[in-house]
């Protein structure tokens, strides 16, 4: 069935078995490299959801961030209230229109494992 789907030129659809569920908190550092909160990431079958204390941020589809996280090439990535961009081997995120933040290397480990 997947070799099918890969020769029509889509996505063979990935068994829920294999998808991790739930949450994952990232620190986010500004310029001088200070933790300036936690971003929290909660982890659905088809969406994850992006949490700064008790505001959502966003609701994005998973399978576009799994893209984006393993092959950001220096695209921006905006979703709801959330900016994700890459520069210079660093993975970034907006809040609004505000500053952008560096994550760190570990959180960006994490978010690539889960997601």
């Amino acid at each position: 069935m997947h070799e099918q789907a890969a020769l029509k030129g889509e996505r063979p659809a990935r068994p829920a078995a294999e998808q991790w569920l739930g949450r994952i908190a990232i620190d986010l550092r500004n310029a001088r490299d200070w933790s300036i909160g936690t971003l929290e990431l909660e982890f659905q079958l088809n969406a994850v959801t992006a949490w700064f204390g008790s505001r959502v941020l966003a609701v994005m589809d998973r399978d576009q961030l799994r893209d984006w996280i393993i092959h950001p090439r220096g695209t921006r990535l905006p979703v709801d209230d959330l900016i994700w961009s890459a520069q210079y081997g660093s993975t970034y995120v907006a809040i609004g229109l505000g500053s952008e933040y560096r994550l760190s290397d570990a959180s960006v480990r994490e978010l690539t494992a889960v997601v």
